[in-house]
């Protein structure tokens, strides 16, 4: 974690379980005041964003899925669903009818003349998706126009964290044989466009979360930082025109650093009429250690 900050500030800094950052501050904010402070020193990222939280009900193996409301939504939105693979959006919306768009991936495996993949991979969302080589000159590899997952023909398995046993590599089967494979066989990267098989849940998420550039809050939010322990606070600016650090809509999302150790920072909300706002500051020490700046320690 960062450096906690000085005696009765009651500051926080660890990160929630699996994010890849050594110190954060997140939260939500719902009404005027300051947040917890935190001292980070180094390379720093902060993320202000306004969030709708509405059910999002959908059926297994298709797009078509249905909100409780649709007040402020629209096309292009993220969600968050745990009905959803990440990077999943709103592709359109009539009503509370609403069309979803599955983000592409790439996968990984060594493919055979007849079209057969084979590959430590996913393959629980891949049938009917459309194939292409991510690359085709560089990987030697020539794909049909129109080729996709035809057949599951073995699922990949990988045994329970702290388990023995051996992964079970994927296999799946193109609708198409290649046309051009590469001289040596080796791994190649494909891409895969998901259809609606990469919905795997059927019924309501009460707590699918929606983003986006469109999706907003009403009030102030601004940046502020003490060097005295906590006791004076002065609001932060953004590059040299000495604008002020406040944000009245977002999202926000912007790097910066702090060079000294002990210097507090906090977002404080001097208005607010409505919306949800949603905020994180992080680090990662690798990348302040990287800057050699000294040690994420009070040492």
């Amino acid at each position: 974690m960062g450096i906690p900050g000085s005696v009765g500030m009651q500051a926080s800094g660890l990160p929630p379980l699996g994010d890849q950052a050594n110190a954060v501050l997140s939260g939500q904010i719902t009404a005027v005041g300051p947040q917890s402070a935190f001292a980070f020193r180094g390379p720093m990222n902060l993320e202000i964003y306004a969030s709708i939280n509405t059910a999002l009900t959908t059926t297994v193996g298709s797009l078509a899925a249905t909100v409780a409301a649709a007040t402020g939504l629209a096309a292009g939105n993220a969600i968050k669903s745990a009905n959803l693979p990440g990077g999943s959006t709103i592709g359109a919306i009539a009503g509370t009818n609403v069309t979803l768009a599955m983000a592409p991936r790439t996968h990984w495996g060594v493919i055979d003349s007849s079209g057969k993949i084979t590959g430590n991979f996913p393959t629980d969302r891949l049938l009917n998706a459309t194939v292409t080589v991510v690359q085709p000159s560089a990987e030697g590899v020539t794909l049909p126009a129109g080729t996709t997952v035809s057949a599951i023909l073995q699922a990949n398995a990988v045994p329970p964290s702290g388990a023995q046993g051996n992964i079970t590599p994927g296999i799946i089967q193109l609708s198409n044989a290649p046309t051009a494979l590469p001289a040596e066989g080796g791994q190649v990267a494909f891409l895969f466009a998901l259809t609606g098989n990469g919905v795997q849940a059927t019924g309501a998420d009460a707590a699918a979360t929606f983003t986006g550039a469109l999706i907003t809050w009403s009030g102030t939010v601004q940046l502020e930082r003490s060097f005295d322990g906590g006791s004076t606070w002065i609001v932060c600016n953004i590059g040299a025109s000495g604008t002020l650090a406040q944000w009245t809509a977002g999202p926000i999302s912007i790097t910066f650093g702090e060079p000294e150790k002990n210097v507090l920072y906090r977002l404080n909300t001097i208005a607010y009429t409505s919306g949800q706002i949603n905020y994180r500051i992080s680090q990662t020490g690798g990348a302040a250690e990287s800057l050699a700046v000294g040690p994420l320690s009070s040492g």
